[in-house]
């Protein structure tokens, strides 16, 4: 690779030097043929160390030399700058070198930076923050002023002031001002465009800043805090386009090119459009509206008042009621031995409680590991010969979800809820079986299996991060060394993450056939045994749906809306069809590794997307076969989408035709859902 000291230049992109590439290759080494060679940038230029995701960038395109057996290329100098990678690939055997430490009979890698281009003035070329365009979360505007003489004159124009809230990340160099580049605009054809693009910003007009001063060398001396603009000469009944872009470095404002159509690197521009018949109005009309609004408002007052007093009543009746049911179930659903010997029920002297060993938290309590003293009687009412042997247990290790002692009674009748829907669900080898309870003392304790390898979201995260650093270790794991800082355990193939997929959706149909839904179906509530064994857990917000009924309705509260269907989230409509969609989110968790669903997505803005017909793109490693049985999942009309068993028939087949035990994942490390923070759960 050499560098030229003469610019770069295409349509929409310029670059002030230029570094030509040449591979060489042997054709008695490749039989193939010259044509079957393919060099192409690695993940359309997201494996760039440093990459520009807010400016175009063309492709380039190499031309093979028979003759002399090599294959060329010209690239702007920024692709040195950023230090992006080029992997070379056949065309008809599919061998690629999309990972960073291929092992070495694979086709290579290269790396475009200073070390690697031959007389590159590295010392004078420092890498300069380019402006981030279009990563904006929310915009607002306000009339601030018209320049009509006649309010009723369509022609007049307006002045805007314009706030907006920028996109926030940990680890973003800081922004110096903003600058608004705004004109005249057109709708996109189809929602997928208006999602992710706006709409299609066809004539600049001007352009505004948030930076009030500058000084003589261009640095910004004093900003709006408000994160504000002022456009001016806006006319009414005209859509218009507003991209935002971040200034993070004085010495680089280049900005993008908008008169080239090429929707692959343009940002997203935000609509404005002033009403035409905004202020049209008489003062008769602008005073009857003041009034009518004044009665609105005090209706409004008036009807709060009278629903808060409901409501503050509603509650002392609930808290009666709740304590009413809970004194009754103490002798219907949880009887005393005078009454009735409950097979679940055990004296507190048999479970012993490891307060230093906590396993986790949830809704209601903690849940601790524990020890199960003398033999459990529940296996007397498990439906299966299986389950009596399963559950035939005696001084084993349990898992104890305690409820502390301060509980008010809401959450203890929730507690008592779910005893008694474990009770109900009876016993399977996919699930995570109750095995005793306390209830007749406090605190309540539901003791249940224990799984020795935590919830399976950690335990795939925690794989990912291995695997990625032995990546980072050019440690190639589809030949390991013989060293016994190797942990093979820490390594997972896509046999075992189909095999999980099988033994989850073989629960989860088990639940479906006996009318319950889970409702919170995800990574986090299916436990892992002994490294290969997955078990759903954690029923807090599972419920029964009778026959003569096929949706729950909730009544709100936090709930995990990233893993939820869109009839869920907007209507609170919970199915058996509603866990299939969860289960589709699942599928995504697992074949990524613990990855974080719709990543750098707000929560809140989830269901805007799915309803514009969004969905999750095929994620790395992921199957064609397994990525159309999540789109099955994810269909809007929930009768449309697959059933259970269905599901778990189709992924049985998929994993039969999985022959080789170390199949090994391909990691990107660049890939956004391996590098979230794991906090966005909401």
């Amino acid at each position: 690779m050499l560098y030229y000291n003469t610019s770069f230049d295409s349509e929409f992109y310029h670059a002030n030097a230029t570094v030509y590439v040449k591979f060489r290759y042997e054709s008695n080494s490749w039989f193939l043929g010259d044509e079957d060679l393919n060099v192409q940038p690695l993940f359309h230029l997201i494996s760039c160390v440093d990459p520009d995701l807010s400016q175009g960038v063309p492709v380039p395109e190499f031309t093979v030399h028979s003759i002399n057996k090599t294959i060329s290329t010209t690239i702007g100098s920024d692709m040195m700058d950023r230090k992006c990678r080029y992997g070379v690939s056949s065309k008809r055997c599919g061998t690629n070198t999309e990972i960073s430490s291929p092992p070495s009979s694979a086709l290579q890698t290269v790396q475009i930076k200073c070390d690697t281009v031959k007389n590159a003035p590295c010392s004078i070329l420092p890498s300069i923050p380019h402006p981030q365009c279009g990563k904006i979360d929310r915009v607002e505007w306000e009339i601030l002023a018209r320049t009509r003489a006649d309010i009723n004159d369509p022609a007049g124009s307006v002045t805007v002031n314009v706030t907006f809230s920028p996109v926030s990340r940990s680890n973003d160099i800081p922004t110096l001002y903003y600058i608004g580049i705004y004109g005249e605009a057109e709708e996109y054809k189809t929602k997928e465009e208006e999602t992710f693009l706006g709409v299609n910003l066809t004539k600049v007009l001007g352009k505004t800043s948030s930076c009030q001063k500058f000084d003589s060398s261009e640095m910004c001396l004093m900003e709006n805090n408000n994160r504000s603009f002022i456009i001016q000469g806006l006319h009414p009944g005209q859509l218009y386009g507003l991209t935002i872009c971040a200034i993070k470095d004085k010495r680089n404002i280049t900005l993008p090119d908008f008169s080239q159509a090429e929707k692959s690197v343009k940002p997203k521009s935000v609509k404005l459009m002033i009403p035409d018949n905004q202020d049209s109005m008489s003062t008769g009309w602008i005073v009857g509206l003041s009034i009518g609004m004044a009665i609105v408002f005090m209706t409004v007052i008036v009807i709060c008042i009278i629903h808060q007093k409901r409501k503050i009543r509603d509650k002392k009746f609930l808290k009666f009621e709740i304590s009413q049911r809970e004194k009754e179930s103490r002798y219907t659903d949880f009887p005393t031995g005078t009454i009735k010997n409950d097979v679940w029920e055990i004296e507190r002297r048999n479970l012993i409680i490891y307060d230093d060993k906590k396993l986790g938290s949830g809704a209601f309590g903690a849940v601790f590991l524990g020890k199960l003293l003398g033999k459990s009687l529940a296996h007397k009412d498990a439906n299966s010969p299986l389950g009596i042997n399963m559950m035939r247990t005696e001084n084993c290790q349990v898992a104890v979800k305690m409820l502390p002692e301060y509980a008010d009674n809401v959450s203890k009748h929730e507690f008592l809820r779910e005893i008694l829907l474990m009770k109900t669900l009876g016993y399977h080898e996919r699930l995570v079986n109750m095995l005793a309870c306390i209830t007749e003392s406090e605190p309540l304790c539901l003791v249940v299996e224990y799984c020795d390898n935590g919830d399976l979201q950690q335990f795939l995260r925690e794989r990912c991060r291995y695997m990625m650093k032995l990546d980072e270790l050019l440690i190639n794991y589809n030949d390991p060394p013989k060293n016994e800082n190797y942990d093979a355990t820490l390594i997972i193939s896509l046999k075992l993450l189909l095999q999980f997929a099988v033994q989850i959706s073989y629960g989860l149909e088990y639940l479906s056939h006996t009318g319950f839904v889970h409702r919170d179906v995800a990574a986090r509530n299916v436990l892992v045994h002994k490294g290969k064994f997955c078990k759903i857990g954690d029923f807090g917000l599972c419920r029964y749906i009778y026959a003569d009924q096929s949706q729950y309705r909730s009544k709100g509260g936090k709930l995990p809306l990233k893993w939820m269907s869109p009839e869920a989230i907007r209507h609170y409509q919970f199915s058996i069809k509603s866990d299939v969609w969860s289960f589709g989110i699942l599928l995504f968790e697992v074949i990524t590794l613990g990855g974080s669903p719709y990543p750098g997505m707000a929560p809140e803005d989830v269901l805007p997307f799915l309803e514009n017909n969004g969905r999750i793109s095929k994620p790395d490693n992921c199957p064609e076969k397994l990525y159309e049985v999540m789109k099955q999942c994810w269909f809007n009309d929930p009768d449309d989408r697959m059933e259970f068993s269905a599901i778990r028939m189709e992924l049985a087949t998929q994993l039969e035709e999985i022959a080789d035990d170390y199949n090994y994942l391909k990691l990107d490390a660049e890939k956004d859902y391996y590098n979230v923070s794991y906090e966005d759960q909401k």
